[in-house]
């Protein structure tokens, strides 16, 4: 049965409407670009590789943009990507549901110049944020880091940023402005996803809260945090509600597991018993393996948004596994370190 959504207290990101196209034109344009893909072979090859111009020469033969530095390729190419899913949907609020994380991260990085001592510089100011975003650096910089009132953030992100600094000054800490954020951008995305009338769509980022929470109930367990700051750490409901949520605090493991038995999440139950014991990157893959699964299910469908997102979550997810490598071999780390963090799509 269809969970009812509670309407956000944060209006919408605007969306276009009445968009031309359609979803076949859409799918068809993937099913041209999935040859781009690096696939089981190509992640084998990145993983192999002994240089960052071995790791150039594979992403060149993809088709990934041409620049001096692979960090610039990966950009450029995440940039196109979301242009693209931008011109091809049909319905508007696709690019918006999947850039509001970055959006996120970016708005809690301006908040946080927004209250430093020693703020600083603009170019050093955009180089911690991310991109594509839905809204640009140089909004972020005039208008939160540096509070210049005539320049206008987007309504859903003015007021995102004021209930941040409105539970900042509340709890007299600066971190409930990350968990306000993070409150808010996840509830707008389920609000999105929930008006797209599409179970998979909305499946998928119901697992993504659940999966934040789980960490956030692994964490609290593991550093004896207390029950207020988890409860203004949780998230909007996803398959799990947030009452059960809160069930969990302080209830026994065998509880817990029992809890997770009949969710998606069952095979992570394991990772209540290890996650303080320097777990934290294993259950950091297992989520992404479970995640990635169920996209999977996405790019086996012939024609429509699954198979679209899902061609963008690959791509991601090859930028995550260029990160790792070029981590490696920037850093001295052994091939035996890297191999266990590889994220297959």
């Amino acid at each position: 049965m269809a969970k009812k959504r509670q309407r956000n207290a944060i209006p919408l990101p605007g969306v276009r409407k009445n968009k031309a196209g359609s979803w076949g034109h859409a799918t068809g344009r993937v099913w041209y670009l999935e040859r781009d893909l690096l696939g089981r072979t190509g992640l084998d090859r990145l993983y192999a590789a002994e240089s960052v111009d071995d790791v150039r020469r594979l992403l060149l033969e993809h088709h990934y943009p041409q620049k001096d530095t692979v960090d610039g390729m990966v950009m450029d190419e995440s940039c196109r990507l979301y242009e693209l899913l931008d011109e091809v949907t049909p319905d508007d609020g696709y690019h918006q549901v999947l850039l509001l994380r970055k959006d996120a991260h970016n708005l809690k990085t301006s908040l946080k110049a927004a209250f430093m001592a020693d703020p600083p510089a603009e170019d050093k100011f955009k180089s911690w944020l991310l991109r594509p975003s839905l809204i640009q650096a140089d909004t972020l910089w005039c208008a939160v880091a540096r509070g210049e009132k005539e320049k206008k953030l987007p309504s859903w992100a003015q007021a995102t940023v004021s209930r941040a600094k409105e539970a900042c000054l509340a709890a007299h800490d600066a971190s409930a402005m990350d968990r306000s954020v993070d409150r808010d951008i996840h509830a707008l995305i389920a609000e999105i996803a929930a008006g797209f009338e599409d179970a998979w769509l909305a499946g998928y980022f119901d697992r993504v809260r659940d999966l934040a929470n789980l960490e956030t109930l692994l964490r609290v367990r593991a550093r004896a945090v207390e029950l207020p700051a988890y409860a203004d750490s949780l998230l909007a409901d996803g398959i799990i509600r947030r009452e059960t949520w809160l069930s969990f605090f302080d209830a026994p493991v065998q509880a817990v597991t029992e809890g997770l038995e009949k969710t998606p999440y069952q095979p992570l139950s394991g990772h209540l018993t290890t996650y303080g014991e320097g777990g934290a990157s294993l259950f950091s893959l297992d989520v992404d393996r479970l995640l990635f699964g169920y996209l999977e299910a996405g790019s086996r469908t012939l024609s429509g948004p699954p198979r679209v997102i899902a061609y963008i979550m690959a791509r991601e997810c090859e930028f995550k596994n260029v990160r790792i490598v070029m981590a490696s071999l920037t850093d001295g780390l052994s091939r035996e370190a890297v191999g266990p963090l590889r994220r297959d799509f």
